[in-house]
């Protein structure tokens, strides 16, 4: 089978739905997770040696942030075998002549301080200092030089930020989680000075085509054209998905640290810039208030 794509991860919250809106389901070779381990280099190379794989999409990744935080420094524990060994292995078992490898990866690779504030250009440094990220972040990081490292210029990474989609029920998103807890009686004061961006899935997944069918190498943010705050974004998606204004509470990011809380778990100038993006690919990403409508419309809190 000609231009086979081997997709990692095709069961999370992304992978899932870039196989369902991929126009060409025939060429994606979709490995179950307990099927497939990327931290194990004999499933690797068995799987290599069975297919020629024209692309690799990996979406594979341990993203649990505050479970990472009690693995932190810790080579040996899940999160750093499956973030930054599994991508070492998949990178050490292609050849980068014949096979276009894309590395998913997060804005948490940026510290979003105002000493080094976002959004973030596609070519802006990642953070090289452990102790300034999260350690989720820190091995996302660490995945990226694993990538450009051995691949160089034909390697890809793709960056997402928040992304969210209109139901999946095997994990709630940032929107869903607190649609739900609004739903519960349960929703906290939200932050109202910490700005990011979020990635409407579906534009990632146009993107990710796009990048696919004209073997794009770089990296590529498809990310919402501006920022918000959590306050501003869960205001307006209690209006438009529950008709209800004002039930929101808000706080500030001092608050929260004040009490002990990391400020690395919530960089307060983040974001992604999506303008090379938009030149290279010639697309157009929407707007946060553009994405909440977008996902309202495709049945989002029904």
């Amino acid at each position: 089978m000609k231009d086979l794509i081997l997709v990692t991860g095709s069961e999370g919250l992304v992978g899932s739905r870039f196989t369902e809106l991929f126009p060409q389901k025939h060429v994606l070779h979709t490995p179950r997770r307990i099927e497939f381990d990327i931290t194990n280099t004999s499933e690797i190379k068995a799987l290599m040696k069975s297919y020629e794989f024209k692309t690799v999409v990996n979406f594979a990744a341990y993203t649990d942030v505050g479970e990472a935080e009690n693995e932190r420094d810790d080579k040996d524990g899940t999160c750093w075998q499956v973030n930054v060994v599994g991508v070492r292995n998949l990178v050490g078992a292609i050849d980068p002549y014949k096979t276009h490898f894309i590395q998913v990866s997060t804005d948490m690779v940026f510290t979003g301080t105002r000493e080094d504030p976002g959004p973030y250009l596609e070519n802006h440094p990642i953070e090289t200092d452990s102790s300034k990220l999260t350690w989720y972040g820190y091995t996302k990081a660490e995945a990226e030089r694993v990538v450009q490292e051995i691949i160089g210029k034909n390697a890809t990474i793709l960056r997402i930020n928040y992304p969210v989609r209109a139901k999946f029920e095997n994990k709630l998103d940032y929107l869903r989680k607190h649609l739900k807890l609004y739903d519960e009686g349960k929703l906290y004061p939200l932050f109202s000075n910490e700005q990011f961006a979020i990635t409407f899935i579906d534009e990632a997944c146009q993107t990710l085509e796009k990048i696919i069918t004209n073997k794009e190498r770089g990296i590529f943010h498809p990310s919402s054209k501006d920022t918000v705050t959590a306050y501003e974004l869960i205001s307006y998606m209690l209006e438009e998905a529950r008709g209800v204004k004002g039930v929101v509470e808000s706080t500030t990011l001092e608050e929260f640290t004040q009490k002990g809380n990391d400020p690395r778990r919530y960089p307060k100038f983040g974001g992604l810039s999506v303008d090379i993006t938009e030149r290279k690919l010639g697309i157009k990403f929407s707007s946060w208030r553009q994405i909440v409508d977008k996902l309202v419309s495709q049945g989002l809190g029904q």
